[in-house]
């Protein structure tokens, strides 16, 4: 694995440092803020879909590669696997958050505290699989 393993507690110290929680999730299900849905994809906002391809996919606008995602402070972001391939969500740039575990179906949540503007990609995939959380 390409990235070193971080105990419990180095989550919980990273998650206090970042202003973010994780809760990683196995089941498939919706997730999001609770917010309502809304223009272009219509789903709720903080959910994205991750594949059934190679792509991430805001539930709520539509958009993808990259998806955006903008959230109030305090909401969560859910990530909910589709499709067969392999992806995970790492995050790059400055401001970051926890990464998501290698899988093929399930999903990944986060709460985001801190305002700010959150890039990742697909650990799998790379760049050509990307997405952006707003924080607002």
């Amino acid at each position: 694995m390409r990235y070193g393993k971080l105990g419990a507690a180095g989550l919980l110290v990273l998650a206090a440092c970042a202003g973010y929680s994780t809760s990683p999730m196995t089941g498939y299900g919706g997730g999001g803020s609770g917010q309502g849905g809304g223009g272009g994809g219509g789903g709720p906002v903080g959910a994205v879909t991750v594949g059934p391809g190679i792509q991430f996919v805001s539930a709520h606008d539509g958009s993808q590669n990259p998806a955006v995602t903008t959230i109030a402070a305090g909401a969560t972001v859910t990530w909910t696997w589709s499709g067969s391939l392999q992806h995970s969500v790492v995050s790059t740039g400055a401001t970051s958050f926890a990464n998501s575990a290698i899988m093929t179906r399930g999903s990944y949540a986060l709460q985001f505290n801190t305002p700010g503007t959150y890039h990742y990609i697909c650990g799998v995939h790379g760049a050509s699989m990307s997405g952006t959380v707003i924080v607002q």
